[in-house]
């Protein structure tokens, strides 16, 4: 709906006269012959009420958006895309007959001081009839107009670059800014009001009308720092028009990258200043990095593919730095996570506990689970040609299918006490005659049941540095799925599986390997090649 609210309250010329008199010791308003308006301007992002085409305020509500990729064999990247909401700083009327005290509210809404702000007014039939300037935080902002109805038009640049000016046969339909940069971050409001006698209060939100992106890459939780040697961001129009009666926004056919300027390159934390684009509403924003390093690494670009953006909206891109725990055990390093396939991306399970995708053996894509069922069985044109889906993961082929061999090896050396390699990697604390696998709710929670390896009671906080296979079940022709917290069903090379029961607090004893079904879709633990 149109952004442009028109509501004003109306006062007798005695009401005024006696609400400002009662007034004027405490907010330093001086009485003036004929009419004044006092200007209380403010800023807007993504405010959460919808938009059309063509109105001021290109404000919209979007969810965080989250993605994890592989940086090389022992570090993850979290990408978190967040949009930052606002408060409206200009309350509730556009515009008042009396002078008010309004508490400006959550500080992202308080129009920036220094801010150089121009008011352009036109008249009831629409033709231009001057513009004036203002600097926010300068003293107090008012002027002196003839009383009657008018449009205004408030508009500035965040950044204090230049703006075209208003030519002086302008009209409200016609008047238009072309060629805009995106670093000019153009914000706009339109206030149609009619100036009584007396004192006048103007209140608006300049809507910043272009995308903002701060980058911010948080290394903190590992050791040893990050170096980038540039950012960029795109796509971004070369220059976009606004039309200023309604703010719509036209973007110019040829894009461009846009660089991300880092006061510092190095350290823990590394954050860029605040970047501007002019782009439509896109799902295919690209950060790209150069010459990355994280703890000594070789440097190498990287990039974050897919993100979301929309006009006017304010975003964080928060690039976290997670180390995946290596477990090495049974003569193999397992993942940390179960697989998962999330938009074309192949990658890990966040926690040792977590599901991750049901797969069916020997193809690379999982099984579709969906009220209709329209996948009980593989298929290539949903599953995808055959293949092992953990050589997919980033970098290529660093990851794969366990064999028969390695499962059973895994299960011989966390047996009770034998000969040669019978035992191994059993703990032995509570009894060498017991094997080396226990059964447990995960973090205590009843609703994630599933087994250690290398462990004979609850690790507890230390949880994570060991092999856990949660009891994520399977699914079997159908879209219920069988088997949550009871078995482990994990698919090994040439149509083989690890299975596990057990009771929780109680001990592995029952863990095999033994033929997978086709039908059958499971989960997945790659071991590095």
């Amino acid at each position: 709906m149109n952004n442009f609210k028109l509501k004003i309250g109306l006062a007798s010329s005695l009401a005024v006269l006696l609400f400002l008199t009662s007034c004027n010791k405490d907010t330093n308003i001086v009485l003036t012959e004929g009419s004044t308006i006092r200007l209380n301007i403010g800023q807007a992002f993504a405010k959460p009420d919808p938009i059309k085409v063509g109105s001021v305020g290109k404000s919209y509500v979007s969810a965080v958006q989250k993605v994890e990729i592989p940086f090389n064999n022992e570090y993850t990247l979290e990408a978190t895309l967040t949009p930052v909401y606002t408060t409206s700083s200009s309350r509730t009327l556009k515009g008042s007959n009396r002078a008010e005290s309004v508490d400006t509210g959550h500080k992202e809404g308080q129009l920036k001081a220094g801010t150089v702000y121009a008011v352009a007014i036109f008249d009831a039939s629409g033709n231009y009839k001057e513009t004036k300037s203002f600097t926010q935080g300068n003293g107090t902002q008012d002027f002196s107009i003839a009383k009657g109805n008018y449009t205004f038009l408030i508009y500035a640049s965040g950044t204090g670059k230049g703006l075209p000016t208003i030519p002086a046969d302008a009209t409200l339909n016609t008047v238009n800014f072309g060629g805009l940069k995106a670093d000019v971050d153009f914000m706009l409001d339109q206030v149609p009001f009619e100036v009584k006698d007396g004192q006048n209060v103007l209140n608006a939100d300049l809507d910043h009308l272009f995308t903002q992106v701060t980058l911010k890459f948080d290394s903190s939780k590992i050791s040893g720092a990050t170096v980038i040697g540039g950012a960029t961001v795109t796509p971004s129009s070369v220059s976009a028009n606004v039309k200023l009666s309604d703010g719509a926004v036209s973007y110019a056919a040829t894009t461009e990258e846009v660089s991300f300027t880092l006061p510092t390159k190095t350290g823990k934390v590394i954050v860029s200043d605040s970047t501007f684009i002019t782009t439509a509403y896109t799902e295919t924003g690209i950060v790209n990095l150069t010459g990355l390093s994280i703890n000594n690494s070789i440097a190498k670009p990287f990039s974050f593919k897919n993100l979301t953006f929309k006009p006017g909206v304010k975003y964080i891109l928060e690039l976290s730095v997670k180390a995946p725990v290596s477990v090495n055990i049974g003569g193999e390093v397992w993942a940390l996570g179960n697989l998962t396939y999330e938009n074309g991306v192949y990658g890990f399970a966040a926690t040792n506990d977590a599901s991750g995708d049901y797969w069916f053996p020997g193809y690379l894509k999982p099984k579709v689970i969906d009220a209709a069922n329209t996948n009980p069985s593989p298929s290539e044109g949903i599953n995808g040609l055959q293949g092992d889906p953990c050589a997919l993961v980033l970098p290529l082929n660093t990851w794969r299918l366990p064999t028969k061999a390695e499962a059973d090896k895994l299960i011989l050396r966390t047996r009770e006490t034998g000969s040669g390699e019978q035992g191994a990697d059993n703990p032995k604390n509570v009894s060498q005659w017991r094997v080396g696998r226990f059964v447990i709710n995960y973090n205590g929670s009843a609703s994630k049941v599933g087994m250690f390896f290398g462990r004979q009671d609850d690790p507890g906080v230390n949880r994570t540095n060991y092999l856990f296979f949660p009891f994520w079940g399977s699914y079997n022709d159908n879209n219920t799925g069988d088997g949550f917290n009871s078995q482990g069903m994990y698919l090994l090379a040439d149509t083989q599986r690890l299975y596990m029961t057990g009771n929780a607090n109680d001990f592995g004893d029952s863990a095999r390997t033994e033929s997978a079904s086709a039908n059958f879709a499971a989960q997945i633990r790659c071991v590095k090649n």
